[in-house]
């Protein structure tokens, strides 16, 4: 075997805390390191190290220990982590160390296990309660991200809105309100916000294929037609925009989602099996009937997402993250296909690396 070839099968990664590198097997044993990466909320890092006595060679024991007492993992550290295989590491992630929790075992050596999260934590800060005036969705979040210092990429939205409150609530809370209305998805990947629409609306195709019984070790999907929504109808509240002619209102049925990971959608199979199951909404935001249409097809979309939900496992990919479309084959007709990865956990331990991962379909 070649050495090139015995690359591919040896994970490998990077660790540096607030600047100083961990080297694992030189200046630090690792036991385990895990990234979570989704698609709508913080991702998250955890890793563990052994314990080490502040002079090299001895027992970390008493009153001297190297990384406890040396303020090297302690909250608040910027965190850089790098993974993948020796060639090939190029998963990569920026975040803040949140949490360190020490073990102190009857026998043998302590352990330390460090956890935090993404720079989306900055969005966690209290909003200073300044309002957004003549500001559309996407103004608002590149706003927000100039305040709090990251860059942002972000999908333009039409409507403009005359007067938004932060009220007293998280830049975070507010992203998030502004993109579920709309469908949208609120991330920061290492210093960089996004508020976009699911890359399955945009990216057409599967951007990696996973078959059971070769590089997808398991997977277990559910299907559930329960109470599918069938037809949305949005309608600005009677209080806002008045009624009659002029009254701001959109309605979307079957087959209307924007893009179906699948011949036949969620919505057309629901009305196929149980009729018409209409979803009323009042929103008293919509100031166009362009904007009550995108209101109600964006929760068609979140209900038909829903059909179809699976959890699987697979070697090692640093190629494999949220917000993509995979393929999955070999697992018959109903359920291979295209799915929307929503969450990714990427472990590199003493079994190896591998990825556990959560993907939802509109569609068979």
């Amino acid at each position: 075997m070649t050495n090139a070839a015995v690359k591919e099968y040896v994970p490998g990664f990077v660790i540096n805390v607030g600047g100083v590198e961990l080297r694992h097997g030189f200046s630090v044993d690792v036991l385990s390191l895990s990234l979570t990466d989704t698609c709508n909320q913080a991702d998250t890092f955890s890793f563990t190290v052994k314990e080490r006595h502040g002079e090299q060679g001895r027992f970390p024991a008493g009153g001297a220990l190297k990384w406890l007492d040396s303020g090297t993992l302690e909250e608040g550290k910027e965190v850089a982590i790098e993974l993948g295989y020796l060639g090939n590491i190029s998963f990569r992630f920026q975040g803040v160390v949140s949490t360190m929790s020490p073990t102190f075992p009857e026998s043998g050596v302590p352990t330390i296990t460090v956890r935090g999260q993404s720079h989306y934590c900055k969005l966690l800060k209290q909003s200073d309660a300044k309002p957004f005036k003549e500001k559309t969705d996407s103004g608002i979040a590149g706003e927000i991200a100039t305040l709090l210092e990251l860059g942002s990429k972000v999908d333009p939205t039409k409507a403009e809105h005359p007067l938004v409150s932060s009220g007293s609530g998280t830049y975070a809370a507010i992203l998030q309100e502004r993109a579920g209305r709309i469908g949208y998805e609120v991330v920061v990947k290492e210093k960089t916000l996004y508020f976009q629409k699911p890359r399955y609306l945009v990216e057409k195709g599967a951007q990696l294929t996973l078959e059971w019984g070769r590089s997808l070790s398991s997977f277990t999907p559910t299907l559930s037609t329960y109470r599918k929504v069938t037809h949305v109808k949005v309608r600005a509240s009677q209080t806002t925009l008045g009624q009659g002619k002029d009254a701001v209102s959109a309605q979307v049925g079957p087959g209307e989602e924007e893009a179906k990971l699948g011949k036949k959608s969620a919505s057309e199979i629901a009305m196929a099996l149980a009729g018409k199951n209409e979803l009323l909404a009042e929103d008293h935001l919509a100031v166009s009937q362009q904007e009550a249409r995108e209101v109600a097809l964006a929760k068609l979309e979140a209900s038909s997402l829903e059909f179809i939900t699976g959890k699987g496992t697979c070697k090692g990919n640093p190629g494999l993250k949220a917000r993509m479309v995979i393929e999955l084959k070999g697992l018959g007709q109903r359920f291979s296909g295209s799915y929307y990865v929503t969450s990714v956990t990427h472990t590199i331990d003493g079994s190896g690396y591998r990825c556990d991962f959560d993907v939802k379909r509109n569609g068979i």
